[in-house]
């Protein structure tokens, strides 16, 4: 794949329609990306998360913001999600954990066509390919009388060369000279970001990784 990559500077109508010889600028569409994990960070609930667990098992909210995995005597405690992706993309899926942690991602809920295993706290990232137009995100652990946590899970797509984040903007449209990235509210400087573009899509790559709750509206055009 041939792609070709430009680091725009956002520039006034004025001087865009100036420099371009037009009477009229581009229209512009906000498109908005948010992380593709609902409630990823388990701030007041597990809302959007089902408890698949096992005997006296039980996945549990804690007031800390985060997910609790608990097995008192017997069973296995297990938490999943359903995410919407593309089929064949590169996906990276992160997530803070603190104990020995299966993940899972497959095609139901609680299943895994592939899956990953941490053995030390710490913030982890994990890569697939998805193969289902809905991935089914699980955490799971069969340590018996011990508890684990997950938190600030997130999902976006990622670059297959570099498995660096990016975000997909519609077919045909374009960040480019008129358009503007604002990331949690604040205007994105053309150094924080870079636009690729390949037959007619593009994709923003920004520099720093998105966290949780991270929020990108983007201003785009055909034109």
């Amino acid at each position: 794949m041939t792609v070709n990559t430009v680091s725009p500077a956002i520039i006034s109508r004025a001087e865009f329609n100036r420099n371009a010889g037009q009477t009229k600028t581009p229209q512009l569409v906000r498109m908005d990306f948010t992380n593709l994990v609902t409630n990823g960070g388990f701030d007041t609930d597990i809302v959007g998360w089902s408890d698949l667990s096992t005997g006296d098992a039980a996945v549990t909210w804690n007031a800390g913001g985060y997910a609790d995995l608990i097995i008192p005597t017997s069973g296995v405690s297990q938490i999943s999600t359903p995410t919407t992706t593309v089929i064949g993309k590169l996906y990276n899926l992160t997530a803070e954990v603190v104990g020995n942690i299966s993940w899972g991602v497959g095609s139901t809920a609680g299943s895994s066509n592939v899956f990953s295993t941490t053995a030390a706290n710490g913030v982890y990232t994990f890569s697939f390919t998805a193969v289902n137009t809905t991935s089914h995100i699980s955490f799971s652990h069969s340590g018996v009388g011990s508890t684990r946590t997950v938190d600030n899970v997130t999902l976006y797509e990622a670059d297959p060369s570099d498995d660096a984040p990016w975000l997909r903007l519609p077919y045909g449209y374009s960040v480019g000279r008129t358009g503007m990235i604002v990331r949690d509210g604040v205007i994105l400087h053309p150094s924080d970001y870079t636009e690729v573009k390949d037959s007619g899509q593009t994709w923003i790559k920004p520099i720093v990784a998105p966290g949780v709750s991270t929020e990108f509206s983007i201003w785009g055009s055909t034109a």
